[in-house]
């Protein structure tokens, strides 16, 4: 019975590393067991392969929710052509525990020459991965946007993870004396464990409301995939789009994989790309969804490049509505990143007053800086 081949096994211990870099807690342990389940064959079946590593890698509701994602993302390109290759059987006797456990420990089987010559491709990596979150997406090369697109995927998801383990401390309180006292009974007096008072748990909701008019088209499609990232981790999150009209893309956002969303979105969006009446939209949402979206303790961001073609006047007092009724108003706007700018459109003018935050969204790094914004919501 033929063995899994060296270039397999290191295959496995990339997934392995691959995911531990996007926040998996995956041991060697873990990467032994995945190992025995392709030896036993299951790799013959894609399904059961699938099913048995996500059984393995996933610990948390999150890495269960992301899992597909990265698997689809790792192995799909090649798996069919590497599976005829590999021609694997199932070999119920392994005598190889000493290679097995340069496996698992992550060790590169190739030579020295293979070792090096891998460190130089994720120094290029590196150097790549930093240009593209500096770069604007209106100058993005064609042949880097699917690259963009995965970087993005994946700040994004780690930025979400920093914003809700925030709000998961924020909600420890002071230390709660009384409990103190009656915990350290059992232990002699000592007063070991602190305990804490959990903090009124305000629900804080995060408005967003995206232009996705002809003059936001470059911008619009990544910052929908900025929203989305954050919606998936965020259930207190709602979500508009707006240019000749309003529309309320919450509803679209109960399935789990991103390009039937977008599928849904986008047979729904019979306006992208069209004009922009941005104080008419704003008005649409104060007078139909006002009540229920806002409050003092809501955070409400725009992003747009404010170039109205409708009443500014209707803009000024809708953006004037909005701040009085919420906690916090952000307005990101992509021309802000371009060298040279000045707020000096028509709508920006008129909103620049009310906002509580004006700042750029033209490239990841950009939109990642909203991290700080948010981390009171």
């Amino acid at each position: 019975m033929g063995l899994v081949n060296n270039t397999f096994k290191n295959k496995l211990v990339e997934f392995s590393i691959y995911c531990r870099e996007r926040q998996f807690i995956v041991s060697p342990q873990q990467t032994e067991e995945a190992f025995q389940i392709s030896k036993r064959g299951f790799l013959l079946n894609r399904k059961i392969f699938h099913s048995g590593l996500k059984a393995i890698y996933c610990k948390r509701k999150e890495h269960f929710e992301r899992f597909d994602e990265l698997f689809i993302r790792f192995w799909s390109r090649n798996y069919k052509e590497d599976l005829e290759k590999r021609k694997i059987k199932i070999n119920a006797k392994d005598n190889s525990k000493s290679e097995s456990s340069l496996i698992f420990l992550g060790t590169n089987f190739g030579n020295n020459n293979d070792l090096r010559e891998e460190n130089a491709k994720k120094t290029v990596g590196a150097n790549k991965n930093s240009r593209l979150r500096y770069t604007d997406f209106a100058k993005l090369k064609i042949q880097d946007k699917e690259e963009l697109e995965n970087l993005a995927e994946e700040l994004f998801y780690q930025m979400s993870l920093r914003l809700k383990r925030r709000m998961a401390k924020s909600k420890i309180g002071k230390i709660d004396i009384h409990n103190t006292i009656r915990n350290s009974i059992s232990k002699g007096g000592w007063m070991i464990d602190l305990a804490k008072k959990s903090k009124t748990s305000e629900k804080r909701k995060i408005v967003f409301l995206l232009d996705i008019s002809g003059s936001m088209d470059t911008y619009s499609f990544y910052l929908l995939q900025y929203v989305l990232i954050l919606k998936k981790y965020f259930k207190s999150l709602e979500f508009f789009t707006f240019s000749t009209e309003l529309t309320h893309i919450t509803p679209m956002l109960k399935l789990n994989n991103k390009n039937q969303i977008l599928k849904v979105i986008s047979n729904n969006l019979r306006n992208w790309s069209s004009g922009s009446k941005i104080g008419e939209s704003l008005s649409e949402f104060l007078n139909v969804y006002g009540k229920k979206f806002l409050s003092q303790k809501n955070v409400v961001v725009i992003l747009s490049d404010g170039l109205e073609t409708g009443s500014v006047n209707i803009l000024r007092e809708s953006v004037r509505t909005i701040k009085r009724k919420c906690k916090t108003l952000i307005w990101l706007n992509p021309l802000k990143g371009t060298q040279g700018y000045q707020p000096i459109q028509k709508g920006i003018v008129n909103a620049m007053p009310h906002l509580d935050s004006f700042e750029s969204a033209h490239n990841l790094n950009s939109l990642l800086k909203l991290e700080k914004l948010l981390t009171d919501v």
